[in-house]
Formats: structure tokens, C-alpha cells, sequence
């Protein structure tokens, strides 16, 4: 099935929700005497499978459902409420049962992509300069834990369709695919201002940041803010 076929309501991994089923039509002044209230859930493999597949108990006894953030994997999902109650005098009950269903999709949440040293910085010719993309991150997982992000630096010249440079125009010393890159600032030239890019990618996500940097004559003082 397509996924505009099953119309989900969309749900952010990252985020705690709520699902809420509103019960109505039960008679009125009837005592009840017990209630059974439950939310399923079914995988779309299961739907795949068998579209009255069961599915897995997530919830009893309140019409409410928290979705805890984390606690479900990326997919679409049916989510099945149902109700019973037994009403009225208890020597002869009265069994009333309720049932509906919707779905879900659960979203990853975004990659943040995060320079650390701020949008802009002057380099002095002779210098080795170390540019840490570590508080880049997974929105899923949180700050820290970089568990499958895949890190990717290179650069540009800061002129109208200038060129590309997978090795930052040999001025990367380890490689460019690391949390922090490092930059030999004796191999770009003077006078010329660069893009130092990250892009950072985890499954179908990615995410991308910029900075520009001047390359200047000599040394220069540095100051980092934290």
C-alpha cells in the first residue's frame, strides 16, 4: 500500500505524543460494571502480511495513549482502540463493545549539521587550524552521540561558481571525513576567502553547514568563544 493510502497522521520520533479516542453512546444512568479498554498497534509488515493481523498491546485501561519520544521505530503503523463494558444490573449485564482504528507515521526527527567557531574566521598563512563539527547531531539520539552520522568536509572558493575541492585544495592533513577536520593554511593563498562545508548524513537524512575563511600573510592571533 502507498502511504497516501493509509492517511497517517504524522508523529515525531523525537517528540512524546498522545493518542485519544473519545468514547460516546453509551446509555445514560447505566451503571458500569466493568470496562476493557485497549490501544494495539500493527506494523505496516504486519498489515502487509494480514489486514486483521492482531497486533501488540500498548496500552490498557484508559482511553489516553502516550507515545513516549524514542519509543517506536521509523515506519507506518495502524493503531487499533477498542472499548467493552458491561453495563447495567450485574445479576444480567449488558455487554456493550466499541472499535476503531487509524495510523500513524512515525518521522525521524532532522540532522543537525553544526560548525563549531561561528560563520566567518581570518587564518594566518602559516598555520594549522583544527574546525570540530562534534556538536553536530542526530535529532533522534541527542547531543554527543554520533552512532551512524557519517561526516563529510570539503571546500569551495567564495566566488560565483568557483571550485570544489573534496580535499579543501590539499590542505586537509587527515582526511576529510572525520568529526574534526584539520586545515594547513601554507597550502590555499593568501588574499583568497574560502567556504569550509560540512555535510553530515545518517540513513535517507543529511544536513549541511558553511563557514567562510580568510587565508592572510603570516600568523595571526586566534580567540575562541565557548
Amino acid at each position: 500500500m502507498s502511504k497516501d493510502k493509509y492517511n497517517a497522521t504524522v508523529v515525531q520520533r523525537s517528540v512524546q505524543s498522545v493518542q485519544q479516542a473519545l468514547i460516546e453512546g453509551l446509555p445514560e444512568n447505566a451503571p458500569v460494571l466493568q470496562s476493557v479498554l485497549q490501544w494495539r498497534l500493527v506494523s505496516e509488515a504486519e498489515l502487509s502480511a494480514s489486514e486483521s493481523a492482531e497486533g501488540t498491546l500498548e496500552r490498557e485501561g484508559s482511553s489516553e495513549w502516550i507515545i513516549n519520544r524514542r519509543s517506536l521505530p521509523v515506519g507506518i503503523y495502524q493503531v487499533k482502540f477498542t472499548a467493552s463494558f458491561q453495563i447495567g444490573d450485574s445479576g444480567a449485564p449488558q455487554t456493550i463493545q466499541a472499535f476503531n482504528f487509524g495510523f500513524i507515521e512515525v518521522i525521524a526527527a532532522p540532522l543537525r549539521a553544526i560548525i563549531d567557531g561561528g560563520s566567518s574566521a581570518r587564518w594566518g598563512s602559516v598555520e594549522t587550524v583544527t574546525v570540530d563539527g562534534s556538536l553536530s547531531y542526530d535529532g533522534d539520539i541527542g547531543l554527543g552521540n554520533h552512532d551512524g552520522v557519517e561526516f563529510t568536509w570539503y571546500c569551495r572558493e567564495a566566488i560565483e561558481n568557483g571550485p570544489v575541492s573534496n580535499d579543501c585544495f590539499g590542505a586537509f592533513v587527515d582526511g576529510a571525513n572525520a568529526l574534526a577536520v584539520i586545515i594547513d593554511t601554507s597550502v590555499l593563498d593568501v588574499g583568497k576567502t574560502y567556504f569550509l562545508c560540512l555535510n553530515v548524513s545518517k540513513d535517507v537524512r543529511s544536513a549541511f553547514a558553511e563557514m567562510t575563511f580568510e587565508i592572510v600573510a603570516g600568523q595571526i592571533p586566534q580567540v575562541k568563544l565557548r
